[in-house]
């Protein structure tokens, strides 16, 4: 149950970030487009390269991080790979399993998005952290 109402301020505060935040998706749909990959592909990409410290994720890891369904992140990592971003690889403790990893043109693609990505979010951090102070 709410205890105080949200004033003005916080009010208007959280309409600006959200704002910010459609603004920051749309840039990003943008520059992925201009990439040659969907948002979805660089969101995959950055999990694969990065989950937990292992650059490597399972189908299914993946779909729990991007939020979608095993059976569309199987689709996606196939994709992927037909685009050479990734290769699948048994997993050597349970043979069973395939794991994604990325490869060298995945690694590019990703340093280059990522790169546009953080010059952004450096020039409008104000606009998101200054919320959360």
């Amino acid at each position: 149950m709410l205890r105080k109402a949200p004033s003005e301020d916080d009010l208007a505060a959280l309409a600006h970030f959200r704002y910010a935040l459609r603004r920051f998706l749309a840039f990003s749909e943008q520059v992925a487009a201009d990439h040659g990959v969907t948002v979805q592909w660089y969101q995959a990409l950055l999990v694969v390269r990065t989950y937990r410290g292992a650059k490597h994720i399972s189908v299914g890891e993946l779909a729990e991080q991007l939020m979608i369904r095993d059976h569309s992140a199987a689709e996606l990592v196939s994709r992927l790979a037909q685009a050479k971003l990734v290769r699948r690889k048994t997993d050597p403790k349970d043979r069973r399993r395939s794991l994604v990893v990325i490869t060298r043109a995945g690694e590019r693609r990703l340093a280059e998005l990522a790169a546009v990505h953080l010059k952004k979010l450096r020039e409008t951090k104000g606009v998101f952290f200054h919320f959360f102070r």
